[in-house]
């Protein structure tokens, strides 16, 4: 599993088995968008000293280039597909749990989180779930939009 042996410094601790994907992807995502960014600061500062304005005869226009224009369609859509499977990925195997995991039933209300255990357990606002077991949290919401998260777990919910 990618991402699995390492802790990024500013995450808080992985308490979800998918957590590690979700960060490796996170950490891909991250890597790729500053090296895209730092490269192209420095071909606008290339070429802007390379090309600037001079009294030389205007350069001769190239009208185009198959092979180019080819590479820099099929290289970008490369890297949209692998972000795209990688994200399915991990967001599927985030969106399936195990069949034998626990089931909480969530009731969303204003300033209120109920939660009920299967066995009858009921909490206002505070969820205890046994360490090592999957759970598996039915919500619902009796008013607005409210949102659920754990940071931990990686998981955000609208509800």
């Amino acid at each position: 599993m990618p991402g699995a042996g390492w802790n990024f410094a500013l995450f808080p601790d992985r308490a979800a088995t998918h957590a590690g994907r979700v960060d490796a992807l996170y950490m891909f995502l991250v890597a790729l968008c500053t090296t895209m960014a730092v490269l192209i600061c420095l071909m606008i500062i290339f070429f802007a000293v390379r090309y600037r304005a001079s009294k030389k005869r205007p350069a001769q226009q190239i009208e185009g280039n198959t092979i180019l224009e080819i590479t820099w369609t099929l290289v970008p859509l490369g890297v949209f597909m692998l972000i795209f499977v990688w994200g399915a990925q991990v967001y599927f195997d985030a969106a399936s749990p195990p069949r034998n995991s626990e089931q909480v039933n969530v009731v969303a209300k204003q300033w209120m989180w109920k939660f009920q255990h299967m066995d009858g357990q009921r909490e206002i606002n505070e969820l205890h779930i046994p360490i090592g077991r999957d759970v598996v949290l039915n919500m619902i919401s009796q008013d607005v939009i409210h949102s659920f998260f754990v940071p931990a777990f990686r998981e955000k919910a609208d509800v």
